[in-house]
This record gives structure tokens, C-alpha cells and sequence, in this order.
């Protein structure tokens, strides 16, 4: 990303807020790789220092909320853990036999030496997650689903399809079999919808999809 386009992954700025959409490949925070991230991206972009949100895996693309304001952050925060901020994702995965539209509840153990999560079967050993989804297409070899968090577990979405039997396409950490030539995989933070505290008119922020990517395309066709 050249910092002359920055506003091109601008998806809404306000006083208190700014989302970003993050492409595939890029860490959303600093780490060992020391590559650029969304956040100092975004820092750089609105000239201040930024609270980062939400985080999204480096392989996945899509909505990366970023918090300018202390008063914001608390208040996101506080609405997120009562569960009144919508979160969006969509995902292309392996296709399995399962219901049309279902929730998945799952303890997961985040286990930080192998960096994954793993579905573990009591809450003495992980942490409660959930999430609801839904097919939007079913493909000759993939389902294209739409999958709603309850919860923001490390890699909930990936270890809990696995689960399932529904890895994401190219995300072979959770067992597909073939990873994509650029390294991602098929999940994007795709819509994340709250109350702005000062309108108190819903906020929805949603990311586009990739349009030059074959597979993706397939949703609104």
C-alpha cells in the first residue's frame, strides 16, 4: 500500500472514529515481521494516534475499526460486550454437509506455540465462543457462508469452521489442503454495524469485496 493512496482504503472517517479496509497480506498491528501495518498506516493517514478495535488474521482482508478518541474507545467497547455491535464476515470454504443456517458453540484454547485455537471440550480448558452463519451459495466444491460473531475469540472463525469440517479455502494451518498463491485465505470482514453515540443513528461500515477475485465475484451472481 503507497502512502499516497491511503485514502483509497479509507472506508469512513468521523471525529471520533476510522475504519480502514486491510488488504490480505498485511498485519493489522506490529509484529516480529516488522512489515507496515494497517494501524501505522491509519496513524500515519489521520496524523494521531490511533486505538486499534478490532484485529484481523493477516491471510484474511476486510473492516479494521480504529478509535481516536479515549471516550469512543470505552464506549465501543462497553457496546461490543454487550453484544450491540454486528459483526459481518463472509468466507468461502470447503464444502461439507451441513444445515442451510446454524450456531456453532465451541470452547477454544488459544495455543500460543503452535499460534492457533483449538476446539477443546470444557470451559476449564478455553474460552466460550459463538457464532451464527448461513449459506449464501453452495458452489461444486465450496460454500460461500455469511457468519455473524457473538464472541471475538483468536482464529474463531477459522478453527471453529474447521470444526465443522469446513476449512476456509487456502487456509491450511486449519486443515485445506491446497494454500493460495498469495498466502490468503478466503475471509473478510465484510460489514460492522453500531449506535454512534453522538447521532445515536446506526452506523453501518461495510468493506467491499475484492472485485477482480474469481470466487468472490460468485456472491452476487
Amino acid at each position: 500500500m503507497d502512502d499516497k493512496k491511503l485514502s483509497d482504503y479509507v472506508l469512513i472517517n468521523k471525529h471520533s472514529y476510522v475504519a480502514f479496509n486491510k488488504p490480505t497480506g498485511m498485519p493489522s498491528q506490529s509484529d516480529q515481521s516488522n512489515d507496515k501495518s494497517i494501524h501505522q498506516l491509519a496513524e500515519i493517514y489521520c496524523r494521531q494516534k490511533l486505538h486499534l478495535l478490532n484485529r484481523l488474521d493477516r491471510p484474511a482482508s476486510g473492516i479494521i475499526l480504529l478509535s481516536k478518541k479515549d471516550k469512543f474507545t470505552d464506549y465501543y467497547q462497553k457496546q461490543s460486550d454487550k453484544n450491540n455491535v454486528k459483526k459481518t464476515y463472509l468466507a468461502i470454504c470447503k464444502k461439507a454437509d451441513i444445515p442451510n443456517e446454524g450456531e456453532l458453540v465451541n470452547y477454544l484454547h488459544h495455543h500460543k506455540k503452535a499460534r492457533k485455537a483449538i476446539v477443546v471440550s470444557n470451559e476449564s480448558e478455553g474460552k466460550l465462543s459463538k457464532l451464527n452463519y448461513k449459506i449464501l451459495k453452495a458452489l461444486d466444491r465450496y460454500l460461500i457462508l455469511e457468519i455473524n460473531l457473538s464472541s471475538g475469540r483468536f482464529h474463531q472463525i477459522r478453527a471453529q469452521l474447521a470444526h465443522i469440517g469446513c476449512p476456509i479455502k487456502g487456509d491450511v494451518k486449519y486443515g485445506d489442503r491446497r494454500s493460495n498463491r498469495d498466502r490468503s485465505i478466503y475471509l473478510h470482514a465484510y460489514q460492522y454495524s453500531f449506535i454512534d453515540p453522538i447521532s445515536k443513528k446506526e452506523v453501518s461500515i461495510t468493506s467491499p469485496l475484492n472485485k477482480e477475485d474469481s470466487l468472490w465475484k460468485l456472491i452476487n451472481t
